[in-house]
């Protein structure tokens, strides 16, 4: 069963997305040091997804793959324990990312290989969620015992820990992804000349680059509000509650609306959140922590029309290679671009409320281009013959 991997990967998500970056800021370093060392991940999500998949589509050996990359990861992490300088944080997160890139496209291709013989997606994926609200929120409450220290030990140990129970779970594993001959680098070319394909790779990164406010410096927004761990960890998991629902209830929106339609509101309502997120903190924890039901939008019905697209677009004997060009576009291209500029406003501007605002308007972008998408759609669906 491929749910508990989910659930321990998502184990260590739920602690290095929140607290990871408020630890890094906890040792001294700057908005631009934090910046760059997590850039390494997305820089690395250009490639290496790529290059995993490939090597699981080409070996049919996506299971034992997928074990190696989370036993890498979690030993990557072992060292950050004792760094305190950026020189060893980085070199230490750079060992990890290089494993960290290929989990998540491995995964989701061997679910989907799942969702082609009859299950439910988001009944699968819902378990990622669970994981990340269980670490979320219990590392939140645990650190908040433990005095709230931005630097506490514990958050490295911990991702480290919870990546290395992922391999031990994984390595158990029997999966092959779907049937089929090998793949050859023709067909990746004849993949990428399809034109919804295309568009979602154009949407996913403009749709990323306006996350990251979110994604690497939320948990420094709370902390720079003064604000305790556990309303971090409180909103986080609200967030992810907002995101199983999506999930849980896709099949039944997909069977209603066009994977366009769907990405229309999502889109729609994440440019809202982020232009809201600046004034909620004003209105009070309670404010902000309610804020994240828009999590639901901004990724569960992202993720799950995302997923949808690529079932629709993709042959079976490229689909851990499909995934992962979804995954490197949005996590590889979109984390880069948004990590960067993300941390440059933050060191210019003092906070990460300009970013939000230039977050929520850059989301018109990716909107505007599926609008146009599902027009053009409905008009070719009412030409006769």
């Amino acid at each position: 069963m491929i749910e508990p991997v989910y659930f321990f990967y998502f184990l260590s998500v739920g602690v290095s997305m929140p607290f990871f970056p408020p630890f890094l800021r906890g040792l001294g370093l700057s908005g631009r040091e934090i910046a760059t060392v997590l850039s390494v991940l997305p820089l690395l999500n250009v490639v290496m997804p790529f290059l995993w998949a490939w090597t699981a589509d080409q070996t049919r050996r996506h299971a034992r793959i997928l074990a190696i990359t989370c036993c890498g990861a979690g030993l990557g992490f072992v060292p950050l324990v004792a760094a305190t300088r950026f020189a060893p944080v980085f070199a230490s997160y750079a060992g990890a990312a290089l494993f960290l890139a290929g989990i998540g496209s491995l995964l989701d291709g061997l679910a989907i290989t799942r969702v082609r013989a009859g299950a439910d997606y988001g009944r699968i994926r819902v378990w990622g969620s669970i994981g990340y609200i269980v670490s979320a929120t219990g590392m939140g409450a645990v650190l908040t015992a433990r005095g709230g220290h931005p630097a506490d030990r514990l958050v490295p140990a911990a991702i480290a820990a919870t990546l290395l129970a992922t391999f031990a779970i994984a390595a158990r594993l029997r999966g092959t992804g779907e049937a089929g001959g090998r793949p050859r680098l023709r067909d990746v070319r004849r993949l990428l000349g399809d034109r919804r394909l295309r568009l979602l790779l154009t949407v996913a990164p403009l749709h990323w680059i306006g996350c990251a406010p979110y994604n690497i410096f939320f948990g420094i927004f709370v902390r720079d509000r003064h604000l305790s761990p556990l309303v971090l960890g409180a909103a986080l998991s609200m967030g992810v509650v907002a995101e199983m629902l999506a999930l849980l209830g896709f099949t039944r929106l997909r069977a209603v609306f066009a994977v366009e339609t769907l990405l229309v509101f999502a889109f729609a309502g994440t440019a809202l959140r982020w232009a809201l997120m600046p004034l909620a903190v004003h209105a009070g924890a309670g404010a902000l922590v309610g804020l994240q039901l828009f999590h639901g939008l901004t990724f569960g019905l992202f993720w799950g029309a995302g997923i949808a697209w690529i079932g629709e677009t993709v042959p079976p004997a490229l689909r851990a290679t499909g995934q992962s060009l979804f995954v490197m576009s949005m996590l590889g291209i979109g984390n880069v671009l948004g990590y960067v500029v993300t941390g440059w406003v933050y060191d210019l501007g003092g906070g990460v409320g300009p970013a939000f605002l230039g977050a929520a308007l850059l989301e018109l972008v990716p909107l505007a281009l599926v609008v146009r998408a599902r027009r053009l759609h409905r008009r070719v669906a009412q030409q006769p013959g």
